[in-house]
């Protein structure tokens, strides 16, 4: 997102649930989303609840300081960490170099996840045709 504004996360939301097709779908793959309380994520009526009022997620929030509420995020955050170590200038990035550093943490064997990729559990979970969607 160029922005981080509450209108900018809403468009993001209606832009994958269009993606997807309806609220229905967009619930099956994010039947909850966990954040925290940056200003952004500030209406999660909006957020919640489509331009039709249909419901399509709930919206929790972590309490500060707390990472360990997310803690698979911040293992994600540490992977990625060791592509794009601090420092590295994010501007300077092309899509594909996100996509290349996204594509080698979620193809990395997880031992929570029985030896399993993220990528390869999202497969059997969602279907390819999903994942192609988003």
């Amino acid at each position: 997102m160029d922005r981080r504004t509450q209108g900018a996360v809403k468009a993001e939301f209606d832009k994958i649930q269009n993606a997807l097709g309806n609220a229905f779908e967009f619930s099956c793959v994010f039947p909850v989303i966990l954040t925290d309380r940056g200003s952004e994520f500030g209406d999660p009526e909006s957020l919640e609840h489509d331009r039709n009022g249909q419901a399509r997620t709930s919206i929790f929030y972590c309490d500060p300081m707390r990472s360990c509420q997310k803690g698979g995020i911040e293992n994600v955050h540490t992977m990625l960490r060791m592509i794009l170590p601090k420092g590295t200038v994010f501007e300077s990035l092309t899509q594909w170099d996100i996509r290349k550093a996204v594509e080698h943490v979620n193809n990395a064997p997880r031992r929570r996840l029985g030896g399993r990729t993220p990528y390869g559990l999202a497969v059997k979970t969602f279907g390819t045709e999903t994942l192609q969607k988003l």
